[in-house]
């Protein structure tokens, strides 16, 4: 018999407008402070309003949120192996090139990391999930960034650089980081939100609802944190476009795959080559290989990006599903 994932419960309305109260509240905190350490929190204080929501006000298991299509299966050792491996690396490699300390706000966010590890491990080890769908949750961001890079150069918005001496370790070492810190970050944070508690809110209505919704939702709630940056209109325009695009392919992967795990990994693909685009010199990442042509090329760059990733999300709308049956 197939499981069914609509399930209206709480009036979502309530949870839409708790997030965008928070949004606005962190950052206007953060420009009194004059800091903006608080902001960096946000993604973590949506995670856990959806854990609020669903144990507190739904009164049903968190589990719910990451999966409901499939049964446990039986535990593995490779699990807790892969988890713990990509946690110690992401101690070690932080620590060496000072991206982490034990100072400041740094332990709560390796809690945070370690959480994010523990749930990894559950979706990746306990439940089933479509190989297919997993497997287009990786290649899609890869895609979109060789195209983005091609695209870019095609039409004189970049043009690639060669920055020295076996730099190409440790930008490869130095994405894969970002990379591991973002999907361990997103299994706690923004997927569990909204793409785990809101959109299955949304479910009982159609596919098409769940996904234009939550994903309205979070390119309100992902351009919110630019409000206060000195963006103009047209940069918060393309921004709440983008977010509404990578949003969408989330919730896509989500519904196709049945599992979190999938729209984890693509968003923490998402983020963490657009960091490694934007790298700092003493963190090299892809943007070492890169140089703008101007300023205006690196809007110009933003626009690429998400028209390349739009080019992914047609791809996995045209992708069929398999039935699944419990």
């Amino acid at each position: 018999m197939a499981v069914n994932l609509r399930d209206k419960g709480v009036n979502p309305v309530y949870f839409i407008l708790c997030l965008l109260m928070l949004a606005l509240w962190v950052n206007v905190s953060a420009i009194r402070a004059g800091h903006k350490t608080l902001v960096m929190f946000l993604p973590f204080f949506a995670g856990l309003t959806a854990f609020l929501f669903q144990s507190l006000c739904d009164k049903k298991p968190i589990l719910w949120l990451y999966s409901k299509s499939y049964p446990y299966r039986k535990l593995k050792a490779y699990g807790w192996i892969s988890s713990f491996l990509m946690f110690e690396f992401i101690l070690v490699w932080g620590m060496h090139t000072g991206q982490i300390s034990f100072n400041g706000w740094d332990p709560v966010i390796i809690n945070v990391l370690l959480a994010g590890a523990i749930i990894h491990y559950h979706l990746f080890v306990r439940m089933k999930i479509s190989l297919r769908f997993l497997f287009l949750g990786i290649f899609v961001p890869l895609a979109a960034t060789g195209l983005t890079l091609g695209l870019g150069s095609y039409f004189k918005v970049l043009t690639f650089v060669l920055p020295g001496d076996k730099i190409g370790n440790i930008v490869f070492t130095n994405s894969m980081y970002w990379v591991i810190v973002s999907i361990f970050f997103q299994a706690v944070c923004e997927e569990p939100a909204f793409r785990g508690y809101l959109m299955q809110k949304f479910l009982y209505k159609t596919e098409a609802h769940a996904i234009i919704i939550s994903s309205v939702c979070y390119a309100l709630w992902r351009t919110s944190f630019s409000l206060f940056d000195g963006n103009g209109m047209d940069e918060i325009i393309i921004l709440f476009i983008g977010n509404f695009i990578t949003g969408s392919i989330f919730a896509v992967l989500f519904l196709k795959s049945r599992n979190l795990l999938a729209p984890i990994i693509c968003h923490g693909i998402v983020n963490g080559i657009w960091r490694s685009f934007f790298a700092f010199e003493n963190n090299p990442g892809i943007g070492q290989y890169i140089e703008f042509v101007s300023p205006k090329a690196i809007f110009q760059f933003t626009i690429l990006w998400y028209a390349c990733l739009l080019i992914g999300l047609l791809l996995l709308l045209s992708i069929p599903r398999k039935k699944i049956f419990t």
